[in-house]
C-alpha cells in the first residue's frame, strides 16, 4: 500500500514535469499553471484506469459469495449481509446510539473549500461478524467506511466527553500517520481517543461528527480472509484496507462489471480530453 502511495506521488511530479518541460518556451508564468493543471487532471484519469483493477477483484469476490464459493485463506472476500455483535453492542461516544463501531471527529468549522484540520479524532469497535447467506464472516480489524454520513451531533455531550477522557496525544505528521494506519491492522475490541497538537478549538463552536455502524445494518465488507479465525481483515501490503459499504445484495451480481468497464472509458475521456487542451494552449498561447 505503502509502495502504491509513492508511486502515485511520482507519476505525478513526472507527468508535471514533462508538461512544463514542453511548455518551457512559452513566455510568462501561466505556464506553470499549465502544467500543474493537465498533469493533475491527467493523474486523475490515469488512477480511474488504474482502480479498474480494484473495481474487477471486487466485483469478482461479490460474484464468488453470490455463487457461495467457500473462500481460501488469503483470498480477497466479500461478505455481504445484516452485521451483529458477537457481546455487547457500543455506545456512541456523543450521540449514545447502541453501535458496533463508530469514529468522531472534532476541529474548527470549515471555511470555503475544504476540510479543516482535526483536533481530536477517535474510534472505537466491538467484535462482530456478517451474517451472510453461506455462513457467518467476523470483522477482523477497523474498517474504513465508505458511503457513510457523518452526523453532526451536540456539542454539549461532546464537551463532556472531552472532559472525562484520557486522550493519546499525537504530534508529527509521521506520528499521526502511523497511528492512523495502525487502527486498521488493529483487532477489536478497540478503543481510541487521540488529540493531534495543540488544540485551540472552541467546543462551542467546534463540528462535532460521529459515524456509526448499528447493529442489524445491511453491509457489504470487502477484506483478506483469514481461515484461523474465520475472519476478514486488512492486508495493507497486497489486498488492502477492510472496507465497509452501506447496504448490499449477497445473491444478485451483475454479470458483466459495468462500473470498472465505466471507470475505465471514464479515466480515459479524462486524458484525452486534458491531452486536446493542452495541446490547443500549446499552438494557441494565451496573449
Amino acid at each position: 500500500m505503502k509502495r502504491n502511495c509513492s508511486i502515485a506521488i511520482v507519476l505525478w511530479f513526472v507527468l508535471v514535469g514533462a508538461y512544463f518541460y514542453a511548455l518551457r518556451a512559452i513566455p510568462g508564468t501561466g505556464k506553470y499553471f499549465a502544467a500543474l493543471a493537465t498533469g493533475t487532471v491527467v493523474w486523475m484519469g490515469a488512477a480511474l484506469v488504474h482502480g479498474v483493477r480494484y473495481s474487477i477483484r471486487d466485483w469478482r469476490a461479490r460474484r464468488r459469495m453470490a455463487r457461495g464459493e467457500r473462500p481460501r485463506d488469503g483470498d480477497l472476500v466479500a461478505a455481504i449481509g445484516p452485521i451483529h455483535t458477537t457481546f455487547e453492542s457500543l455506545q456512541a461516544p456523543f450521540s449514545g446510539r447502541p453501535c458496533v463501531l463508530y469514529s468522531y471527529e472534532i476541529g474548527p468549522q470549515p471555511s470555503g473549500e475544504g476540510r479543516s484540520a482535526r483536533d481530536y479524532v477517535g474510534y472505537g469497535m466491538t467484535r462482530c461478524g456478517v451474517r451472510t447467506p453461506y455462513g457467518e464472516l467476523a470483522l477482523g480489524s477497523f474498517p474504513v467506511l465508505e458511503h457513510f454520513f457523518e452526523t453532526e451531533v451536540e456539542r454539549g455531550a461532546a464537551a463532556e466527553y472531552l472532559a472525562n477522557t484520557q486522550f493519546e496525544e499525537l504530534s508529527g505528521i509521521a506520528g499521526v500517520v502511523k497511528s492512523m494506519l495502525s487502527v486498521h491492522t488493529s483487532a477489536p475490541p478497540l478503543r481510541k481517543d487521540w488529540k493531534i497538537g495543540e488544540s485551540m478549538t472552541d467546543i462551542g463552536h467546534a463540528q462535532v461528527t460521529e459515524k456509526i455502524l448499528a447493529p442489524g445494518d445491511t453491509i457489504t465488507a470487502f477484506g483478506r480472509y483469514v481461515a484461523a479465525s474465520n475472519a476478514i481483515v486488512s492486508d495493507t501490503h497486497e489486498k488492502g484496507f477492510l472496507r465497509v459499504r452501506r447496504g448490499g445484495d449477497a445473491l444478485h451480481v451483475p454479470a458483466i462489471p459495468w462500473n470498472a468497464i465505466g471507470g475505465f472509458f471514464g479515466g480515459l475521456a479524462i486524458i484525452a480530453i486534458a491531452n486536446a487542451v493542452f495541446i490547443y494552449l500549446m499552438h494557441h498561447p494565451p496573449q
